[in-house]
């Protein structure tokens, strides 16, 4: 009698389980299926950088409704554009194709990148040009190509015979096998998130672009699992089926809170390694700006005590993060922002000051003549104050 209580008792808890095992590999072969058939391409399309989304960074140029054109060369026969990749997986987009209108054999075009762990270094490879108008690469044996990509652009060096129109850039995610999706889902649901400037009781638990958001995953585990029990002959209306229903769905949650926790824990111990007995400057030194503090630190020491008139902050990204907390850090130093190269004699009068955040192409600053100059024969007398690998502040002297 106690056998056959103990059997019946089990039952469920069996069904339960082959449910969930039931209902892990059909969630698995639905989405294999799904990104394999196409699906890749809708969460993760081509990255395509249209000539209004270029900026010209050297050279002489505008928009046209062709593209970018580039009607003159800047320094050294250096022409470049460049534009936003959003933060795409290295891992994933590696093929580039180009299209320039007005490439000659006798020039050089190189494919220039950052990345977001090293946002002011930028790095390039030379792509092949035989005189046609677009061509493809794949990135795939490049080294330094890996990361997070910010941002990417062309360099394009040699004499001008005629205007070169800039009109696509673009990367094309690659298709991914069976083991490839396994290798980056797990590499996705053991990524660590660090703090960010959201809630610090938020945590997307995977990567903003992840092919296995935790919260989908597990809604469709639950749900293919819920589907198997009634299959298996626990139905909604049996008697008691309800306890098995809601262990499936306080499993799902369990599995979330258990990841929550997880990354919780890993926040709270590269904290206190960080921060633990460090008080005011020590902890910005400590924290992710760190090193770009450290120079405004420097920045601030060559800038009078009171409130300077104007500050010109000049950035690739003049609306970006580093120029906005370049402001933020300088209060309470009147800074102006916005400025994609340095201001013009007439919008700068002596006595402003500017700073600029590199890596900013084709500004060079004339030690001799003091003189800051930059692409197009921009000139504006100026005193450098100070320069390191992260940028360099100048005063502005008259004429």
């Amino acid at each position: 009698m106690q056998s056959s209580w103990m059997a019946d008792r089990l039952r469920p808890v069996g069904r339960v389980i082959a449910a969930t095992v039931c209902g892990f590999l059909a969630t698995a072969l639905v989405l294999v299926l799904f990104y394999r058939a196409g699906g890749l391409e809708e969460v993760m399309p081509p990255v395509v950088l249209a000539g209004e989304a270029l900026q010209l960074a050297r050279g002489e140029g505008g928009q046209t409704p062709a593209g970018l054109e580039i009607r003159k060369s800047g320094a050294q026969g250096l022409s470049s554009v460049q534009g936003s990749a959003r933060m795409v997986r290295a891992s994933i987009y590696h093929r580039v194709s180009w299209q320039v209108d007005g490439l000659e054999s006798g020039h050089k075009l190189r494919l220039i990148w950052s990345t977001l762990a090293e946002p002011d270094t930028v790095r390039e490879v030379l792509l092949p040009v035989v005189g046609a108008a677009s061509g493809t690469f794949d990135l795939a044996t490049q080294p330094s190509w890996r990361g997070r990509i910010a941002v990417i652009g062309l360099v394009i060096q040699g004499s001008l015979a005629r205007p070169l129109v800039v009109r696509r850039l673009e990367l094309v995610p690659k298709m991914l096998g069976v083991a490839e999706l396994a290798r980056m889902a797990l590499t996705e649901w053991t990524a660590f998130e660090d703090w960010s400037q959201r809630s610090i009781n938020f945590t997307a638990g995977a990567p903003l672009d992840a092919l296995f958001p935790p919260v989908l995953i597990v809604a469709l585990w639950v749900g293919f699992s819920m589907v198997f029990l009634a299959l298996f002959g626990q139905t909604p209306r049996a008697l008691g089926a309800w306890k098995s229903y809601a262990a499936l769905f306080l499993l799902g949650w369990l599995v979330l809170d258990v990841r929550w926790q997880w990354d919780l824990s890993q926040r709270l111990v590269k904290t206190e390694t960080l921060f633990a007995g460090k008080t005011g400057d020590e902890r910005t030194l400590a924290g992710a700006e760190g090193e770009f503090y450290q120079f405004l630190l420097e920045v601030r020491r060559r800038l009078p005590r009171e409130p300077v008139r104007r500050l010109f902050i000049v950035s690739t990204t003049p609306g970006g993060y580093w120029a906005g907390r370049a402001r933020y850090h300088l209060l309470p130093h009147n800074g102006y922002m916005g400025f994609l190269q340095p201001p013009a004699v007439g919008t700068a009068r002596p006595g402003d000051y500017v700073l600029i955040l590199s890596p900013l192409p084709g500004v060079r600053y004339d030690r001799e003549r003091r003189l800051l100059m930059w692409a197009g024969g921009g000139q504006l007398p100026a005193e450098r104050l100070y320069a390191a690998e992260l940028g360099a502040v100048l005063r502005v002297l008259g004429e």
